[in-house]
């Protein structure tokens, strides 16, 4: 049964800097799954890209992990339902679950923020942090 995970920046930026090793572990099983399906938003690209920017870090680092992301496209779709999100969440958080959304897939969210945690599971989401683990 293929499994699907939706990771945000929390939990790749943290792998990407070396700021935590539980979450590079959880990623690199994950993704060594075939079973397994990576997703997050075109968001997340720009998200990585600017944090490596102002890092002094190469961009090309961010490859490491989206090369084995699949990307939900940023769209009017995207954006309408994060309009819809009730919980309170920061507007590019809510661009993340609304993408969520719209890929219409069973998913897990993979977050380390509390208030996008919080967000999930108020709207049904199983919610994984592998930070924490």
């Amino acid at each position: 049964m293929v499994r699907y995970f939706y990771l945000d920046s929390s939990v790749v930026l943290r792998v990407l800097l070396g700021h935590s090793l539980s979450a590079a572990r959880w990623l690199d099983e994950t993704s060594a799954d075939e079973l397994n399906v990576l997703v997050s938003t075109r968001l997340l690209r720009l998200e990585v890209t600017r944090v490596l920017r102002r890092e002094g870090l190469p961009v090309t680092r961010r490859d490491e992990v989206l090369d084995f992301l699949a990307l939900i496209p940023l769209n009017d779709g995207v954006l309408t339902a994060a309009e819809t999100i009730v919980p309170h969440v920061k507007t590019l958080d809510s661009i993340h679950l609304g993408s969520a959304i719209v890929s219409g897939l069973d998913l897990s969210i993979v977050t380390h923020d509390s208030t996008m945690k919080t967000a999930a599971h108020i709207l049904g989401y199983p919610v994984i942090d592998p930070v924490e683990e």
